[in-house]
């Protein structure tokens, strides 16, 4: 085995101390922990960092928890020899252990996949609605701070960024801030979306392709599941639904709209969509490259950031304004392809 750093060292050293796994014969890293091949099985350590709270790992035990107790395919935990469902080491990190959810890929050019995976979120939407603890994050500024940071931001970069990219460069930048600012003026508008009466409930926070187990083979239990709850949260159900879009049906250019369709109706077929949640879902799109744009720039101005930065956050800032444009040139053509596939 490579060698590792000593804070991992010494967190891999409080599992062995703290969890009855028996001699281990592999340790590797994968997103978000390692994979701990022992004589108790095959495992996942998932290592968040110090900042993470007590409340969210023992947020994230329970609803493993829950949703095992209603027979949905997650990772099953393993608790400490103290029967703790989690551990916090002396090196202050969290850590969770459990197996290693054997499945496979998800390749997200077969239809069969997509629409798999679609009925795997909707069938865990269904499962965790009755799941009662209720943990809240950060969800990032409001529609309102949003719409006055946002452009603050944008110019307080395009300023940062006149010292580091070449006169091409500026041009495309003051072009795409200029559209993004438009953008920014609008979210007033989005507050009439709805977003106070959609569906709320524990979603996964995280959902992509790397989160969907496909052909679990655990006996007694569905075919399709879930693995990464890190991220789960209290929080609209949309945010699942626009994160499945992002990864199934975003093609070069713009979203696959047949995709879009498809995606819909697969997860319609096991969770129903009110009219009102699919309008949303454009809305929450664009609220997403909107944040996206405020994070990323103002994080580079407060940090005083260089060339290679620099250079990363405008070609960043260009791409959201294309994808924003895509969005407007095609609303009506996402709203009918969002819509068409959902009963109700």
């Amino acid at each position: 085995m490579e060698a590792r750093q000593p804070a991992l060292d010494a967190v891999l050293d409080d599992i062995a101390a703290h969890y009855d796994l028996g001699p281990w014969w592999d340790v590797q890293p994968v997103a978000g922990g390692v994979r701990i091949a022992a004589e108790a099985g095959d495992l996942l350590a998932a290592i968040s960092s110090g900042e993470r709270s007590d409340a969210s790992l023992r947020f994230q035990a329970m609803l493993l928890a829950f949703l095992e107790d209603r027979a949905y395919l997650v990772p099953r935990l393993i608790r400490t020899r103290a029967g703790r469902p989690w551990h916090r080491s002396v090196a202050g990190a969290g850590v969770l252990v459990s197996e290693w959810v054997r499945g496979g890929v998800v390749d997200a050019s077969l239809a069969q996949h997509r629409r798999r995976s679609m009925r795997a979120l909707a069938e865990y939407h269904a499962a965790v609605r009755p799941f009662p603890p209720r943990l809240r994050v950060d969800g990032g500024p409001t529609l309102s701070t949003l719409g006055r940071k946002g452009p603050a931001a944008l110019e307080a970069f395009t300023g940062l960024s006149g010292w580091y990219l070449d006169a091409d460069g500026r041009q495309r930048l003051r072009s795409a801030a200029s559209y993004l600012w438009r953008w920014y003026v609008r979210l007033p508008e989005l507050s009439t979306a709805g977003g106070a009466t959609l569906p709320r409930l524990v979603i996964h926070g995280g959902f992509g392709r790397g989160g969907v187990v496909l052909d679990g083979g655990r006996p007694g239990l569905p075919a399709d599941g879930l693995a990464g709850f890190e991220r789960a949260r209290y929080d609209l159900r949309s945010i699942d639904l626009t994160a499945a879009l992002k990864t199934f049906a975003w093609a070069p250019g713009g979203f696959d709209l047949d995709r879009c369709a498809d995606l819909m109706s697969a997860y319609d077929e096991v969770e129903h969509l009110s009219p009102g949640e699919v309008r949303a879902l454009p809305a929450i799109l664009w609220v997403e490259r909107l944040a996206r744009v405020h994070m990323l720039s103002a994080r580079a101005v407060a940090v005083g950031a260089g060339e290679t930065v620099v250079h990363e956050v405008a070609g960043m800032i260009e791409r959201e304004a294309a994808r924003l444009r895509w969005l407007e040139e095609h609303e009506s053509a996402l709203d009918e392809a969002l819509a068409s596939s959902c009963v109700g």
